[in-house]
């Protein structure tokens, strides 16, 4: 258990020194472009913990890849989750710093992302227990600065992903309790720092695929299923994998938006393959 926390420690610490530049340079182009509009950051004064922009991508490859449906004008249409770059006419969120579009935001919601995952490090692995309480408590932490008033709550309403039409919303407690208890126990068969195994596959997969398909919030589903995904692995005692592929890997791209459509129709298998490459590269 002290070798997961150390290791998960050095890595974080790597991969901040070699990321830090860069952001700093992107948050400086983006106070310039905007006129200094978000220099007043919501979450100021809070305890400052930094994460790998490697495992959460929450550094250039921060907004993923599927596209949702929305309207710019209707902000709350809009706020839905995000896997597809979504430019600074075309995406807007009302927020705690006013209507802002998705690029304004973007570092705010980085911040966030990577204060949460480095509180997640300072638990013990087996006090990481996935309830519905977690789940919410993710969203909640990483953007409740932003968006006070619906972050880690559940979404009120229907919304569109793509072609594909979620679970009403309120069946959405209900299916993120059966979630959590579904996948509590595939873990209780995995056990601690497991093999590369079908059924550890199985598990994240499902653990991915099935958060994404429920869809439980308006908006960064994305970001908290990476979040999920990295207390997993946290948990498990495996090491972090980069969950989104680089912006060149179009063959990676397309395979991966391939495995989520096919995830929304229960069909796990090519996430399942994802998992195994993701793996492959970490596990020697």
């Amino acid at each position: 258990m002290l070798e997961t926390v150390a290791f998960y420690k050095d890595y974080m610490v790597n991969f901040n020194q070699d990321n830090q530049k860069g952001k700093t340079n992107e948050k400086a182009k983006n106070s310039k472009k905007y006129g200094g509009a978000l220099e007043n950051d919501p979450n100021a004064g809070r305890k400052k913990k930094k994460v790998s922009g490697k495992h959460s991508r929450t550094g250039k490859f921060l907004y993923g890849l599927r596209r949702r449906k929305g309207k710019p004008e209707n902000v709350e249409r809009v706020s839905e989750d995000t896997t597809e770059e979504y430019s600074s006419t075309t995406r807007f969120l009302e927020s705690s710093l006013g209507i802002k579009s998705y690029a304004e935001l973007a570092p705010y919601l980085a911040k966030g992302v990577e204060r949460v995952m480095a509180e997640i490090i300072d638990c013990k692995p087996t006090e990481l227990i996935i309830t519905p309480e977690l789940i919410c408590k993710l969203h909640k932490d990483a953007f409740g600065g932003l968006f006070p008033s619906w972050a880690g709550r559940y979404r009120d309403r229907d919304v569109v992903v793509g072609k594909y039409n979620p679970p009403h919303y309120f069946e959405v407690p209900v299916l993120i309790k059966q979630y959590c208890e579904d996948l509590e126990y595939r873990l209780s068969l995995v056990g601690p720092k497991p093999p590369l195994s079908d059924i550890l596959l199985e598990t994240l997969a499902f653990a991915e695929g099935r958060f994404l398909n429920i869809h439980p919030f308006l908006d960064f589903n994305g970001r908290v299923a990476r979040m999920l995904l990295f207390t997993l692995l946290y948990r498990l005692n495996l090491p972090p994998v980069q969950l989104v592929p680089d912006e060149k890997d179009r063959q990676g791209r397309t395979e991966y938006l391939a495995a989520l459509s096919s995830a929304d129709n229960l069909d796990l298998q090519p996430l399942i393959s994802v998992w195994k490459r993701r793996l492959d590269k970490e596990i020697k």
